[in-house]
């Protein structure tokens, strides 16, 4: 397969799964094809559809509806945590300027922005005079865009939701991302590593989120070697939730892992030389991208240990790599 029709091929499908992802907590698209029993991640789903937004515009411009209405459900501080460089702090800086600015029309629009500009859309860039001042301030030209006004709230008590849910009852902060990891991690105990990495605050913040968590007598902890082991009593808090057992409890999924996984392999496939490079070069470049998202791709069930090609032969495993990584997200066979 050559490189373009991969790229195209995963893109789709990175789109595909945004869409499902957002259609089930709130967003006005298609109906998701099966429902979701694992817990959403909002942050990271965020800031990955605003990178595979940028291919496909009615995506990005509904998910900034979403967020226009339902951004107090979000984390400012958490979202910016999961940002990897300075073009994701973009692009999350433009859609919270832009929604904020949705919300309060009479707000004065900042307009010192760069003389250069980016399109937001590279497929179809825009220009002239009509250009949205939010999106600007931040380096990207795309024209002003007036919110469609179809998203809804999430359905709280869906287990896609369940992250907002444990926010409306512990507020949006670093508690509720600790006891979503606790609930939907299926493990007796569950390391102060694992905690940390799941809520994506900053360690400190976690460890006073534990803190008050065990004084409040809700969660254990035990100390195993040079790591404190957290576990937390699954049925009461199925019972505290109305649900009739732990089993009903939303599962697991390593999204902030998957999701920065998959957009380094878009990334890299959107490289505009990409198609010039001989297929020695390529798989090359390819096992290098690999081994850079190693630790990312292995939390999101790729095995890529089992991928030992060599030579251009390596393109082919990275071929099924990038599907294996979508697939697993996507839950398709």
């Amino acid at each position: 397969m050559k490189a373009a029709a991969l790229r195209d091929e995963i893109v789709a499908d990175c789109i595909a799964l945004a869409w499902d992802q957002w259609s089930q907590i709130g967003l006005s698209g298609p109906a998701p094809k099966r429902r979701e029993e694992r817990a959403a991640d909002p942050e990271a789903l965020l800031v990955f559809t605003l990178e595979i937004g940028r291919s496909d515009p009615r995506l990005f411009d509904e998910v900034l509806d979403w967020l226009s209405v339902n951004e107090q459900l979000v984390s400012v501080q958490r979202l910016r945590n999961l940002c990897t460089d300075g073009a994701e702090v973009a692009l999350v800086d433009a859609a919270l300027d832009w929604s904020m600015r949705n919300r309060r029309p009479d707000r004065r629009a900042v307009t010192n922005a760069p003389t250069q500009l980016e399109p937001l859309f590279p497929a179809a860039p825009s220009s002239g005079d009509d250009l949205d001042g939010a999106f600007a301030r931040h380096g990207f030209a795309r024209t002003q865009l007036h919110a469609s006004g179809k998203s809804q709230a999430p359905r709280l008590r869906d287990p896609i939701s369940f992250a907002f849910r444990l926010r409306r009852l512990l507020g949006v902060g670093v508690r509720a991302e600790v006891v979503r990891a606790l609930l939907t991690i299926r493990a007796h105990r569950v390391s102060g590593k694992t905690v940390t990495a799941s809520s994506a605050f900053a360690q400190r913040n976690v460890r006073e989120g534990l803190t008050h968590l065990l004084e409040a007598g809700v969660i254990d902890v035990v100390d195993i070697s040079d790591d404190r082991q957290y576990a937390i009593d699954h049925a009461a808090w199925a019972a505290l939730l109305g649900l009739p057992g732990a089993p009903d409890l939303p599962l697991y999924f390593d999204w902030i892992a998957t999701y920065r996984a998959l957009v380094g392999i878009v990334r890299w496939l959107q490289q505009p030389a990409i198609g010039d490079l001989s297929d020695y070069l390529l798989a090359s470049q390819a096992r290098t991208l690999v081994e850079k998202l190693s630790s990312d791709l292995q939390r999101a069930g790729v095995p890529v240990g089992l991928y030992p090609a060599l030579g251009p032969d390596f393109w082919n495993e990275f071929t099924e790599i990038s599907r294996t990584a979508v697939r697993n997200a996507r839950r398709t066979d």
